[in-house]
């Protein structure tokens, strides 16, 4: 390890697997002077929908003038995607020094004390922050949160998006056990802000909220969206709570889209309170100029080829219904690849009813399940179809003149987008 390069390094500690617990993250933060501590935090966690809460809660601040470090995960392209400020991804030379700073202090503790990749990462991005003096940081919880390396955060607003069963077999089975974990992240005399949950994950929540002397904004009671239209490029809704903010446009698409985008507002609004110089005007711009991969993005038109990261049972059916709205009176056929620690089964009995046609696909991980297994669970196995290699996928469906819609995985949209021209 001690000759690696700085990428080879930081990409070797993988070997050392998931161990949720903050004591590794605090220890090397406290070596390097805890620099999470210098600067304001805003700490979201959920299942789906938080990277969306959090591009555009920063969108909104950057707008308003601030230097904002944005902080998400998974990524991509490229594992700088995750580490931003103001939009820009942090160089590759400062990147390979905040790997090496690392470095020197992890070869000199015992192996058990080595941190996962998640960790180490998430280290150096809040060091490279400090480094940067940045205004506030965004920050997007990895799983769960209780024990996620992001909750070393001293976070004065906390953010808990729509609740779903993922992450099971480390989260628990239920929105009770899952919500115990997410809620983790409240921290005492805060703001906790969250989407309209199930009855077992907000009871759970307001348990927390009343522990740690918290204030709540529930989504749909305290305030809310409500959709005007929603086309393939543009969409509009109303916000509605202590401010009303009519006809906001936005480029990020998707019925469930308008919850996410009115929790970034009342964030907005509850930063305005707090003291943040925040105007109507840079609301309607930040949630209008949002470009965020792989959330009903567009690759083509005519015919249509849409790329999209939903990878759970929650994620398709939101993806289902806006399939469905956007595009009441066109046929798409399906390019699908699912990781098999997800609820394959459920995700396709959801699917397989929209669609005539279906090519399943493999990503290019080491967690993707056999396309073949995917196969045998449609009903219907006419017009189903196995391309195991994505760049044979990918190129197959552009010369079939349908419209296509590609997801089931965040690693299926990465293979996606590298072969996307």
């Amino acid at each position: 390890m001690k000759y690696l390069k700085p990428i080879d390094f930081l990409n070797s500690l993988s070997d050392f697997g998931i161990k949720l617990g903050l004591d590794k993250t605090d220890f090397y933060l406290k070596k390097l002077g805890h620099p999470h501590f210098k600067y304001p935090s805003i700490l979201v966690a959920g299942t789906n929908g938080k990277g969306s809460v959090c591009k555009s809660v920063s969108k909104v601040l950057q707008t308003s003038g601030y230097k904002v470090g944005l902080y998400t995960s998974p990524h991509l392209l490229d594992v700088k995607e995750r580490i931003r400020i103001s939009d820009e991804k942090i160089s590759e030379e400062e990147f390979n020094e905040n790997i090496i700073i690392l470095k020197k202090i992890i070869e000199k503790q015992p192996v058990h004390m080595y941190p996962t990749y998640f960790e180490a990462l998430t280290i150096i991005a809040f060091l490279y922050f400090f480094q940067k003096k940045i205004d506030i940081l965004i920050c997007e919880v990895g799983m769960g949160g209780r024990f996620d390396a992001t909750n070393v955060l001293p976070s004065f607003l906390n953010i808990i998006t729509k609740i779903g069963l993922d992450h099971t077999d480390f989260l628990g089975k239920t929105y009770k056990e899952i919500a115990n974990e997410k809620s983790g992240i409240i921290k005492e005399k805060t703001v906790v802000i969250t989407s309209k949950q199930k009855k077992d994950a907000y009871q759970v929540i307001k348990k927390k909220v009343v522990e740690k002397e918290c204030k709540l904004l529930t989504y749909g009671i305290d305030f809310k969206g409500v959709l005007v239209s929603i086309l393939p490029e543009k969409m509009v809704f109303n916000f509605y709570g202590k401010e009303t903010f009519k006809e906001l446009e936005t480029d990020l698409i998707g019925i469930h889209q308008v919850e996410n985008l009115s929790i970034a507002i009342q964030a907005s609004l509850t930063l305005k309170e707090k003291g943040y110089r925040i105007k109507e005007e840079n609301i309607r711009e930040g949630v209008k100029n949002i470009n965020w991969p792989a959330r009903f993005q567009i690759l083509q038109k005519n015919p249509y080829i849409i790329l999209d990261g939903a990878h759970n049972v929650d994620g398709v059916k939101n993806l289902m219904k806006n399939l469905k709205k956007i595009f009441p009176d066109k046929k798409f056929s399906f390019l699908v690849g699912i990781l098999k620690d997800k609820d394959y089964k459920k995700m396709v009995k959801i699917f397989e009813k929209y669609t005539d046609r279906i090519i399943f696909t493999k990503p290019n991980s080491d967690r993707a399940i056999e396309p073949y297994i995917l196969k045998q669970l449609v009903k219907s196995r006419k017009n189903i179809e196995v391309i195991e290699d994505i760049k044979k996928a990918y190129k197959y469906i552009k010369k079939t003149g349908e419209n296509w819609l590609i997801f089931g995985s965040f690693y299926l949209a990465s293979d996606i987008l590298s072969n996307f021209d």
